[in-house]
């Protein structure tokens, strides 16, 4: 019972009425007071389910619209996933392709004075250039090579002023070839061959095995050069190794003839020998191939050898 309910039936306990009458009219104020509080109720009931609609209807608003942007950003999202898909098929690609690339698959060795190695990969294109010496370090300063076919990369390198002054009088080019696919190692050679051939020094071109190649690199010489160390080595026992790698290839050859060796011999595998200088009108060309494949070339001297 409320105050006011409570205010009321004291004041009417007051007045003076008939029984029937006071009876009457206290149950019409009770009526009343319940009438106020089932009104009162649905009011609050009828504003309570307004806020909700009004808190819902937001709701169902932002629903709708979540859905409609969900549909653009589902697209946008397989969009990108076949995009990343995509890239990483190409990184994949791009991986497997660099390797073979990088992957060095045959070695040139240079030797005159300067000694260089050439990594070739598959393609026969250089990868990568590694002086033994000095002046085989001062050479690949002066030229770049590397990403460059091996036949231009060899005719660029000893075209060069800095290769001029070991490729003139009574200079010795050697060049060494190690490659496991017959295929490379012929064509390799072939265009060593061939750029020999316009030097106007002598030089010898040969195929060389993968075990002398590493025994030559893990000594820190080129192949031709480390061949003749261990040639003029045996024909004189007071010389070491370091003495021999000091020495250039004319000089090793030189010495090696005056103790009486074969200079043509320093190879076991197939190769040629190539020289052109004039020589008092006298002399040109001279290459030859021996039984073995062991090639000697004197033209500079004014005669040849077959």
């Amino acid at each position: 019972m409320s105050d006011l309910e409570r205010r009321v039936r004291e004041a009417f306990d007051e007045v003076e009425l008939p029984s029937e009458a006071r009876t009457r009219t206290l149950a019409a104020i009770d009526a009343l007071s319940v009438q106020e509080k089932e009104s009162g109720t649905a009011a609050v009931r009828k504003t309570i389910e307004s806020a909700e609609r009004e808190a819902a209807e937001p709701a169902m608003r932002s629903d709708a619209a979540a859905a409609a942007s969900r549909a653009p950003r589902l697209v946008a999202w397989r969009r990108a996933a076949a995009a990343l898909a995509a890239c990483l098929v190409l990184a994949v690609i791009g991986l497997t392709g660099s390797r073979l690339y990088f992957e060095e698959t045959a070695f040139v060795d240079i030797d005159v004075n300067p000694s260089i190695e050439l990594g070739i990969n598959r393609f026969d294109i250089v990868v990568s250039a590694r002086a033994y010496n000095n002046d085989g370090e001062a050479l690949l300063e002066a030229v770049s090579i590397t990403g460059k076919r091996y036949d231009a990369a060899v005719a660029e390198l000893t075209s060069s002023e800095a290769f001029e002054p070991y490729a003139s009088g009574d200079a010795f080019v050697a060049i060494s070839v190690v490659a496991d696919d017959a295929r490379q190692s012929d064509a390799l050679r072939a265009q060593s061959d061939a750029r020999l051939r316009d030097l106007p020094c002598e030089g010898a071109c040969h195929a060389v095995d993968a075990e002398t190649h590493a025994a030559a690199s893990a000594s820190g010489m080129g192949t031709a050069r480390y061949q003749a160390a261990l040639q003029l080595m045996a024909l004189d026992d007071t010389l070491a190794l370091e003495d021999c790698a000091r020495m250039s290839m004319h000089e090793l050859r030189d010495r090696i003839a005056a103790l009486g060796g074969d200079a043509a011999g320093e190879s076991d595998g197939q190769g040629a020998g190539y020289g052109e200088q004039a020589h008092d009108g006298a002399g040109g060309s001279g290459h030859g191939q021996g039984a073995q494949g062991q090639g000697k070339g004197e033209g500079g001297k004014g005669h040849h050898a077959d």
